[in-house]
C-alpha cells in the first residue's frame, strides 16, 4: 500500500494492516483485533451511579491506582478491556473484566496481562503477543488491540503476561 492509498483508507483499517505486515513478517499469525470507543461523561456517570462496587467489580486495585480514580484514565483502560475481549472472540458476559489488568510503562506505554479465565483462553488459541494502544481525549477514550500466535522467541517488552489467580 503507498502512502496515498493509506491516506485514503480509514485510519482504523491502515492500523489493522500495518500491526498484520509487522507480525506477519516475523512468522507470527493475526489471531484477533479489537477496536473500542468509550464516552469519558458516560463512564463518570456510571462511576458517579455505581461507586466504589463498580469500581471494585470493573478494575484491578492496581489499574484504579494508577489511573487515580480518574474518570479518562478508567474509560481508557476499559477501552483496551474490550478491545482485548474483543481479540479473544469474547464478551463481558464471559470474562470478568478484572481478567484483563491493564499497566502502563514509565514512559505511558500501555500493556494487558491476563489472568483466570482470559488466560485460559488465550492458551487455547495459541496466543503468544498481545499489543495495545490506547489514547483519550476531548471525551472519548479509545483503545486498539491485536493478539497473535507463533512460535518464534518472544521479546520480553510484547510478549503475552498471563497471571494466575486473583
Amino acid at each position: 500500500m503507498t502512502g496515498a492509498d493509506a491516506m485514503k483508507t480509514a485510519p482504523a483499517a491502515v492500523l489493522v494492516a500495518a500491526f498484520e505486515a509487522s507480525a506477519l513478517a516475523e512468522g507470527d499469525g493475526i489471531v484477533g483485533v479489537g477496536l473500542d470507543v468509550v464516552s469519558v461523561s458516560k463512564m463518570s456517570r456510571l462511576l458517579a451511579a455505581g461507586g466504589s462496587a463498580f469500581l471494585e467489580r470493573g478494575w484491578t486495585q492496581r489499574e484504579r491506582s494508577d489511573a487515580n480514580d480518574d474518570p479518562e484514565r478508567l474509560a481508557a483502560r476499559w477501552a483496551v478491556k474490550e478491545a482485548v475481549m474483543k481479540c479473544l472472540g469474547l464478551g463481558i458476559s464471559d470474562l470478568d473484566p478484572r481478567d484483563i489488568e491493564v499497566d502502563s510503562s514509565e514512559s505511558g506505554v500501555p500493556s494487558a496481562r491476563l489472568r483466570g479465565a482470559a488466560a485460559e483462553w488465550s492458551r487455547r488459541l495459541g496466543i503468544s503477543k498481545i499489543h495495545v494502544s490506547a489514547s483519550h481525549e476531548g471525551g472519548w477514550a479509545a483503545a486498539i488491540a491485536v493478539v497473535a500466535s507463533g512460535t518464534r522467541q518472544q521479546d520480553p517488552e510484547t510478549e503475552i503476561h498471563r497471571q494466575e489467580g486473583p
